[in-house]
């Protein structure tokens, strides 16, 4: 970019210098004039596309950074996908483990039973074991003698 500035600001100069009359002998106090103006607008338009191109690079270097920040969050949201994966796969595999021995244990008691039977000896019932129900909650004291901080009511 800093190469096109100096093309613009070349071609500008060169430009306005092929604008301006022959030299003579002796210039009058207009030809001065005119090229003082034009060496402050050859100067001046220098600054636009300075101040321009800046901007330019300000925008470029601020859609990079946008562009970095999705790419960060793309990377961090694949990266929690990989995690929750791999926490579902060691479960699967916990559970796949689980479901073997239960019907290892289901094997096992079905061998019981059939040797059991083959002894002659019947197999005892299962058993259903009662669950406790909670006793219900008291305060252990009347609600009369509650207090809350200002005294018994």
């Amino acid at each position: 970019m800093k190469t096109r500035a100096l093309v613009a600001a070349f071609l500008i100069a060169a430009l306005f210098g092929s604008l301006a009359p022959a030299p003579r002998a002796l210039a009058d106090g207009g030809a001065s004039t005119r090229n003082i103006l034009l060496g402050i607008g050859a100067a001046a338009g220098t600054l636009i596309i300075i101040n321009h191109n800046k901007k330019v690079h300000a925008q470029y270097a601020a859609d990079a950074q946008k562009q970095a920040a999705t790419a960060a969050q793309a990377n961090d949201a694949q990266a929690a996908y990989n995690a929750e994966k791999r926490a579902y796969d060691n479960q699967l595999a916990v559970t796949n483990e689980l479901k073997k021995e239960v019907a290892i244990k289901d094997n096992i008691i079905s061998q019981q039973k059939t040797a059991l039977a083959q002894m002659g000896v019947q197999a005892p019932a299962v058993v259903p074991v009662a669950v406790a129900k909670p006793a219900p909650m008291t305060m252990g004291h009347s609600a009369q003698m509650l207090s809350y901080g200002w005294g018994t009511f």
